[in-house]
Parts: C-alpha cells; sequence; structure tokens
C-alpha cells in the first residue's frame, strides 16, 4: 500500500512539475533584503540559526524510531486493528498542510517565547509584584507570588501550544469515535503516541525539506550581503573621520562600525558551513526518510500480525 501511494505520488509529482515547468511563474511577492544594514548584520546568525534547528529536529526524529514499537506495545489490550488504522492516520496526518501550517506556527510562538523569556517574566512578576502591593501583600509574599507565575505563564505557554496542535487533523476525532475498541485506560496514551508519531512524520516528510529550502533561499543573499557590510563600515569610518560630526552621531557611527564588523568577521565561515550543510542535507533527508520507513513498517507489520491472534 504504501508503495504504491510512493509510486502514485511520484507521478503526480512528475506530472505537476511538467505543468509548472510550461506555466509562467509569478512573479515574487517580497524583495531581497541583502541589501539592508539590519538584516545583513543578523545573516550570519540566521544561517547558523537554520543549520542548528535542522540537525535538532533530525537528532529528535531518529531518537524517536527506536521508541515507535515499543511505544505501541504499552497500549496493552487495545485492539492491534485499531491502533493500526490510528498509526497509519498519524502518519498520513504528519504530511498533511494544516498540521504543517499549525507545526510552523507553534514553532514560531515557542521561539519567540524562548528568546524573550526573561524580559517577559520581568513584566510578568512586575505586574503581579504591583496587583500585591495595592492589595498590602507582604513584600516577601508579592515576590513568591511573582516567581510562581512567571514560571506558571512557561507552562501555560507550552501546554497551550500542545493542545492547540492536537487540536489539527483528525487524530482526536479517530481516538473519540474508537474508544471502545482502545480502552477508556488506553485513550489517554494512545492520543500522545499517536500525536507523537504525527509530530515525526512532520519532521520526516516536511519539516527537514523547508529547512533546506530555506538555507538555500538565504544562501543567494551572501554576495549581496557581504557588500552591506563593507558598505555600512565605510559609511561609519566617513563619519568618524569628519571633523564636523557631532559626538552623538560620531558615538553611532562606532556601535554601526562595530555591529557591521562582527558579522563581516563571521561570514564567511558561517556561508562555508551553510553550503557544506546544504550540499548534505538532500542524502542526509533521504536516508532518514529510509530509516522512518522501515521504522513504520515494521510497526505496521507487528499490529496486523498481533491482529491476526
Amino acid at each position: 500500500m504504501r508503495r504504491s501511494f510512493k509510486l502514485l505520488y511520484c507521478a503526480s509529482l512528475c506530472c505537476l512539475t511538467s505543468l509548472c515547468a510550461c506555466s509562467k511563474q509569478p512573479p515574487p511577492l517580497t524583495a531581497p533584503s541583502g541589501e539592508h544594514p539590519s538584516y545583513a548584520e543578523q545573516y550570519p546568525t540566521r544561517l547558523q540559526n537554520l543549520r542548528t534547528r535542522y540537525a535538532a529536529d533530525e537528532a529528535k526524529a531518529r531518537a524517536a524510531l527506536p521508541q515507535l514499537q515499543p511505544a505501541a506495545e504499552k497500549l496493552g489490550n487495545a485492539n492491534p486493528q485499531t491502533v493500526k488504522e490510528l498509526f497509519e492516520l498519524a502518519d498520513e496526518t504528519g504530511k498533511s498542510s494544516a498540521f504543517a501550517d499549525q507545526a510552523l506556527e507553534s514553532e514560531t510562538v515557542s521561539r519567540f517565547w524562548d528568546e524573550e523569556k526573561q524580559p517577559l517574566h520581568q513584566k510578568i512578576g512586575g505586574a503581579v509584584s504591583y496587583a500585591g502591593k495595592q492589595k498590602e501583600c507582604p513584600k516577601d509574599c508579592n515576590d513568591d507570588l511573582g516567581g510562581v507565575a512567571a514560571g506558571a505563564s512557561d507552562r501555560a505557554v507550552e501546554k497551550q501550544l500542545e493542545e492547540r496542535q492536537q487540536r489539527v487533523g483528525e487524530l482526536h476525532r479517530f481516538i473519540e469515535d474508537h474508544e471502545e475498541q482502545l480502552g477508556k485506560s488506553n485513550v489517554d496514551a494512545a492520543e500522545k503516541q499517536a500525536f507523537a508519531l504525527a509530530q515525526v512524520s512532520h519532521i520526516v516528510h516536511v519539516r527537514l525539506e523547508l529547512y533546506r529550502r530555506e538555507l538555500e533561499g538565504s544562501l543567494s543573499d551572501a554576495s549581496t550581503v557581504s557588500a552591506t557590510l563593507d558598505r555600512s563600515v565605510k559609511e561609519a569610518d566617513a563619519v568618524l573621520a569628519d571633523d564636523k560630526a557631532s559626538k552623538p552621531r560620531k558615538a553611532l557611527a562606532e556601535k554601526r562600525k562595530a555591529s557591521a564588523s562582527s558579522a563581516k568577521s563571521t561570514l564567511d565561515i558561517q556561508v562555508q558551513q551553510a553550503k557544506q550543510a546544504l550540499g548534505e542535507m538532500e542524502q542526509r533527508d533521504k536516508q532518514l526518510l529510509a530509516d522512518y520507513d522501515k521504522a513504520f513498517d515494521a510497526l505496521i507489520e507487528s499490529l496486523e500480525q498481533k491482529a491476526k491472534k
């Protein structure tokens, strides 16, 4: 079944590619950012982050593969045919556009929260402490409440993102419809395992390729970014050499020169490492997909054998 699906998918893709080649491509909706100094200064970090996130998700998927079959065995007396259908649905869910859209949205929110956690904690704790003072609570109590509220916000955001992602697709509906076959005691575990499988399927079939495409697109800005950084340094030097420039303007020029020079110092190595990673990604993706298919097929086969007993 999976092999037939792959052949059909490849044939459809070839037809789609042929049609696209014959049709006129629409112009891009956005302009390149390589000439913008702010983007250029962040560019080396952007390349590094793409490589890091790709490697982290690849490692996450690889770590999950050996756990697929043991996880299914933990469902105890659940009907194996129903579990098989649930996991096949989870595999397909991870490939869906709806799941991918929500996963990317959750990823953006999660990254924002992680990167801005400290100032957000300070604001949350400050607001709680201020409310406590208005209620004439003891200072120690105010400080404790602020810390508790900040910590609770982390858990609340993580939990809400997880629940939001789980609402996408048909997994929850399938589990509700088949509670009797799964067994009421197995429902929570079945939902967690199905969702985890959908996440792995998403990484293997969708997310890693999106990283590759984003990295490939970003590398097209490399030469423009290099020129922009050189221009920023040159413009800053002109201000610093100008005897008529004000002290604040020279201070700003020093700041801009330092930022551009710092980015320029790491640009070549980050571009080189990004190109090397890009050259390896396609083969790494193919190998991970093959390993995933092998692990998933073994899981489905074991459930089929169990259903025959």
